[in-house]
Formats: structure tokens, C-alpha cells, sequence
């Protein structure tokens, strides 16, 4: 919370300006503006797909778990033809249920939220790959831990909870 004019408490982020943040989010990797996408992290900021939510990534497998390196290789490798992803998937993120938390930083909110992502990768799935013309919808929770940079919000850490993990998950090389 942050004082005005000494008297009002405000939030330091409201839910009205999360939605917007994780709106802009979902549209930047929508419509493959995946290098503007990079730049809503933090330079140490983290994509996270646990296998396990409760799990601790350093000691245990994740289905994703991408640093800065590791989520430009990503971003190269989706923009370079990489086989998973040729033809690259079409994506449409739909964002509810949100919830601003305050934390022990005094610069950073955590924010929760449910999305459903619906992906289709075009094609003839008879000719090249398993899955093509095939819409398939992922439904998770997540978890974001925003951090206030100067006048703008950036993701410390993006942690995807998909509600199915525990099942297998074919070909996520597209970004959740």
C-alpha cells in the first residue's frame, strides 16, 4: 500500500491494472510479439511450468523452467523453424478470476489468475506431424510475482499450473 496525501491508502497495484498487464501479456504472445513478450521480465525473471506446484525447481524436474538465457534460446529457436513448431502454433490466452496480494517487498504484488489458452498448430496431420489441425485447450492457475521497476511492472516469476500435468502433455514448445 501507498500513502496520498497522507490520509488514503491505495493499493500499489489494482486489480483493474493487473488485468490490463496480464491482458497486454496475453496479447503480445498471441499475436507473436514474442520479443516485446521478453521484455515484460525482469532481467533475472523466470517462466515456470512446475510439474509439481508445490515442488522446489532448483532440486526437482519441471516441465518448463526458463531463465532469461533459456527463454531467448526459446524465442530463437520458435523464430529459426524449430521442428516442434513448423508450422509455429496459433494461440488465444483468455484471462480470468484475478487477485492482487500485497508481499513482504514493498515493490512487488503478487498476482493470481486463471487462463484457459487455446493452441492450433495448422496443417495436414496425416503428412508430417502428429497433432496438426488439431485445437487443443490448456487450463491452468497462475501465479505471477510482479516487480515495480521505476514506473513499470515487470514478471519476476510466471509460474503456469496447468490443472493436467500429471497426464501426458504432448509438444508445449509454444509459449503458455
Amino acid at each position: 500500500m501507498v500513502k496520498a496525501n497522507d490520509m488514503t491508502i491505495l493499493p500499489l497495484l489494482s486489480r483493474h491494472e493487473a488485468e490490463d498487464f496480464l491482458y497486454k501479456e496475453s496479447r503480445l504472445i498471441d499475436e507473436d510479439q514474442l520479443e516485446d513478450w521478453l521484455k515484460l521480465f525482469t532481467t533475472d525473471g523466470i517462466y515456470w511450468v512446475p510439474s509439481d506446484e508445490s515442488s522446489d525447481p532448483d532440486i526437482e524436474t519441471s516441465i518448463i523452467f526458463d531463465d532469461s538465457r533459456q527463454r531467448e534460446k526459446r524465442i530463437y529457436q520458435l523464430r529459426n523453424k524449430h521442428l516442434a513448431q513448423d508450422p509455429p502454433s496459433r494461440t488465444i490466452h483468455f484471462i480470468s478470476n484475478v487477485e492482487v496480494e500485497e508481499t513482504e517487498i514493498p515493490t512487488e504484488v503478487i498476482v493470481r489468475c486463471n487462463a484457459l489458452i487455446s493452441e492450433m498448430r495448422p496443417g495436414d496431420h496425416q503428412f508430417i506431424q502428429q497433432g496438426l489441425s488439431s485445437p487443443r485447450t490448456f487450463s491452468c492457475r497462475c501465479l505471477y510475482r510482479l516487480h515495480q521497476d521505476e514506473d513499470e511492472w515487470k514478471i519476476a516469476i510466471k509460474q503456469v499450473n496447468l490443472i493436467d500435468r500429471d497426464l501426458p502433455l504432448e509438444n508445449i514448445t509454444f509459449i503458455l
